[in-house]
């Protein structure tokens, strides 16, 4: 797996300067040491691979993805594209799962779609493209753009762990359209340090 993955280290700089705008996220998170993230720079990989995480454990995402790796060797839109659905549904990929996998695959063989050419547009517009997909929502966007894009300001607010974070850092605090607009005014620009300081912490 480790060729999948890359990892990034954060400034320190960057996460005091979190630490500043909330002295409570310091309390929870030791911002004097390193902080590293874990990225998937192939597009399409880490596309595929936020497809099968979509509603699932660590745990399945990562027995679902060894599957995947032992039995395609190469993750690719070609071998995804010529893969049977009973292939991927034998590695444990749900119908709705295996749609999403498919179309996206004969669009890139078929030059209908190109993921590196897409990153280089702002965060809006590979939203609207990538959501015309059925089965990819905003959820399976903000990952793509956090992952795989690097872009600093995404805020997955309907993520599970990032809802979780937020009650433990904020307490009881209700998490409405008015909290949320406070936390991404305070927070601009970066808002994906935020997430994964979030997800440490829920």
């Amino acid at each position: 797996m480790k060729d999948f993955f890359v990892y990034k280290q954060i400034p320190l700089e960057e996460t005091r300067k979190l630490a500043e705008l909330e002295p409570r996220l310091a309390e929870l998170i030791n911002f004097d040491k390193s902080f590293n993230i874990r990225l998937m720079p192939d597009h399409f990989q880490c596309l595929i691979h936020t497809v099968i995480s979509q509603q699932a454990s660590n745990a399945a995402v990562d027995t679902i993805w060894n599957k995947l790796v032992f039995s395609f060797k190469k993750i690719s839109a070609k071998t995804m594209a010529a893969a049977t659905s009973e292939q991927l549904n034998a590695i444990g990929l749900s119908p709705n799962k295996i749609s999403a996998i498919k179309k996206i695959s004969y669009d890139i063989v078929d030059h209908k779609l190109n993921l590196k050419k897409l990153g280089k547009q702002n965060d809006e517009v590979i939203r609207q493209t990538l959501t015309q997909y059925k089965y990819i929502g905003n959820w399976t966007v903000d990952m793509m753009l956090i992952f795989s894009y690097y872009r600093n300001n995404v805020f997955p607010i309907n993520d599970f762990g990032v809802q979780q974070g937020l009650k433990k850092l904020f307490g009881d605090k209700t998490v409405d359209q008015p909290f949320i607009d406070e936390i991404t005014h305070k927070f601009n620009n970066y808002l994906t340090l935020l997430t994964f300081c979030l997800w440490r912490i829920k």
